[in-house]
């Protein structure tokens, strides 16, 4: 026992103990709790430490939401720009497909100095339509008048039955009420080009009323032969593909395949205006008025 008296540890505690018990007279003498001190001091780096947490995620916060309202106006920027490009996309596919449209019926307008053509694109077809018209998007505005021939560049299409200021209906090669004056470009033989059901649904034309001695035959190009007013002379219509007899008199008629299928075709020009357009039918206006 007294061994553990003299001991190391014994002195230790008891050096604690008188430390401990100072401070508490300390303590009760200043009326200081320095416990209390000891601990804020402590805690003092702590809470500079939390200040300047808390204050960084403030300004983080702000400079986030600073940061989406950039965001959206920068996007609504773009979006602007978007749309401003996409119009003038637009337009210029609109321009590049007139251009193109020009250039392929420069020959033509090169050829019949006349002609006032108006170029156009097919905007929509009736599905249940056996004959394949079609509505173009040019209509009074663009001087587009009611039986004004409509052609492709390789071929007649067909020809304006009704007109709108912005738009027009096209009544195609294909149809019944389709009747063209046209001669046979090899040997000169005439007759009427026009359709029935049956050959539209084959995608074909005939030219009628040939003679029974006609030297018409399959591989022949015909074309328009300016009779009648309604179009111009040789516009191309369509090659030859067979001969036969009419069925109904002595008389032969040809089928014809068209240059220009009506069945597709996007783009179109219109003949506003060519020399003796409606000769016809104004010599017939002043004999009835005679």
């Amino acid at each position: 026992m007294k061994n553990y008296f003299n001991s190391a540890s014994f002195k230790v505690m008891v050096t604690i103990v008188f430390v401990m018990f100072c401070l508490m007279l300390y303590t009760a003498s200043t009326n200081s709790c320095v416990v209390s001190n000891l601990f804020g001091l402590a805690a003092t780096p702590m809470q500079k430490v939390s200040t300047v947490v808390t204050n960084n995620a403030s300004a983080t916060a702000k400079s986030a939401a600073r940061s989406v309202d950039e965001l959206e106006a920068e996007n609504e920027a773009l979006k602007k720009q978007v749309s401003e490009l996409n119009k003038k996309l637009v337009k210029y596919y609109s321009y590049q497909q007139e251009n193109a449209q020009l250039r392929k019926f420069l020959e033509l307008k090169n050829e019949n100095q006349d002609f006032k053509p108006v170029s156009a694109a097919v905007i929509g077809r009736d599905p249940s339509n056996l004959f394949n018209d079609f509505q173009i998007d040019k209509g009074t505005l663009y001087g587009i008048s009611v039986n004004d021939p409509v052609i492709t560049e390789d071929g007649v299409i067909g020809w304006i039955s009704s007109v709108n200021s912005s738009y027009s209906r096209v009544t195609s090669i294909l149809s019944p009420d389709t009747k063209i004056s046209a001669i046979d470009k090899v040997n000169r033989d005439s007759g009427v080009v026009s359709s029935d059901i049956k050959l539209a649904d084959r995608g074909l034309v005939k030219l009628s009323y040939l003679a029974a001695d006609t030297t018409v035959k399959a591989g022949d190009i015909v074309v328009t032969n300016g009779l009648g007013g309604m179009f111009p002379r040789d516009l191309p219509i369509g090659k030859v593909t067979e001969v036969k007899h009419s069925p109904y008199d002595v008389s032969l008629y040809a089928e014809i395949k068209p240059f220009a299928d009506a069945k597709t075709v996007r783009d179109v020009m219109v003949i506003t205006s060519f020399e003796g357009q409606g000769q016809v039918l104004k010599d017939t206006t002043s004999t009835e008025d005679k």
